[in-house]
Formats: C-alpha cells, structure tokens, sequence
C-alpha cells in the first residue's frame, strides 16, 4: 500500500450530482472535502433531468442557481399505461427538466467556488477504516461517502450489499428537438419497461 500523502475530513467517491451535493453541504459545515472519479466533467448519465421542486428548493440551499428559462418549466407528473392515466400537480411551484450536464456544470463551479477539492480520472482502489486506497496514495478520511451509483463498491466494502439476489436495469436516453405537448414530466409504464419524458 503507498504511504499516506493526504488527509481529509471527508473523501467522497463519486462525482456525479449526489456526490457533489454531498461535498458542498460538508464544505457549508466548514469540513474538508475531496471527490474522487474514475470519469471526468461532464458525467452524463440517463438520469437527473427531472428536477423535483424540493430538488430545487435543496440546490438553491447549497447555493446553485438552475435559470428556468435554461429548461422546460413541469407543473407536474403523469402516470400513462395503455388506456389508463394519472397525474398530480406539484404544490406551490414548478419543478424543471434540465440537461444532466448542464445540471453538473453548475454543481461543480459552486464546489470549486467553495473549496472542495476534485480529482478526475482517479479511480478509488479500496477502503479501509483509516481512508480510502487510489492509485498512487492513501488518503486518510474521517468520514468517507458513497455516492457511486447502484452498484456502489463503496457499499460492497463497507459489507452492506444484501445477500438477495438484485434484478438488474437497463437505462438509455434520447434527446429530440421536439415542441413540448405537455406541461407534466411524463412516466409510460410497460411490461418490465418504464419511459420518462422531461
């Protein structure tokens, strides 16, 4: 194992949005922090273009500012399957679908603007009670976070993976220049098949 060249209060693998967040609510309690990603910015994934009022209401709380006119305004979410159909509006204020990318590009310049430390192309080798393992150095950490998705190993190291066997997902995504038809973010149901659109 290399020899210990760093220490942090928090070390955080993963830098996607959930992990960013988790960095500047720690920096906003004065810790400090280091995000470790195997990727580089922009992470783009086909997930977290609908953002939710109270998703909202928490970036604003962190200190990012998501400029509507940057998306396409949601009043609400409606459920579609075969001839059935169901919606709900949100109460009190619109949610927003919004490009992944461009959510994380405003993320990551108020994390830099707070002083968490990132490190791209830095893949997390291990993990012990002391820090985590890179490739080159170990970084002592007092508290480390998971926010490396579904098949975190973060979880599998800590010895919280259930012994249940996990049905697993696939997700893909697609972007149309189309004239929205609706207000609400959209969820078609299918035979084990689920399509969103924001």
């Amino acid at each position: 194992m290399a020899g210990t060249t760093r220490k942090t209060d928090v070390f955080i693998v993963g830098g996607g949005p959930a992990g960013v967040a988790a960095g500047i609510a720690a920096r906003q309690k004065g810790l400090s922090v280091l995000v470790a990603d195997g990727a580089e910015p922009p992470i783009d994934k086909p997930c977290g273009e609908g953002l939710m009022p109270e998703t909202l209401a928490s970036l604003r709380s962190l200190g990012v500012e998501i400029n509507p006119l940057e998306g396409h305004p949601l009043r609400g979410i409606r459920f579609l399957h075969q001839d059935t159909r169901i919606h709900a509006n949100f109460q009190g204020c619109e949610g927003i679908g919004i490009r992944r990318p461009l959510l994380h590009e405003r993320m990551l310049a108020k994390a830099v603007e707070c002083g968490v430390q990132l490190l791209w192309k830095t893949p997390v080798a291990g993990m012990s009670e002391r820090g985590v393992q890179l490739r080159r150095e170990f970084v002592e950490a007092r508290w480390v976070i998971g926010a490396d998705g579904s098949g975190s190993r973060v979880r599998r190291w800590s010895g919280l993976d259930s012994a249940a066997k996990k049905s697993q997902r696939h997700a893909t995504r697609r972007h149309y220049r189309v004239r929205p038809w609706t207000e609400y973010m959209e969820i078609y149901w299918g035979e084990n098949a689920q399509a969103n659109w924001e």
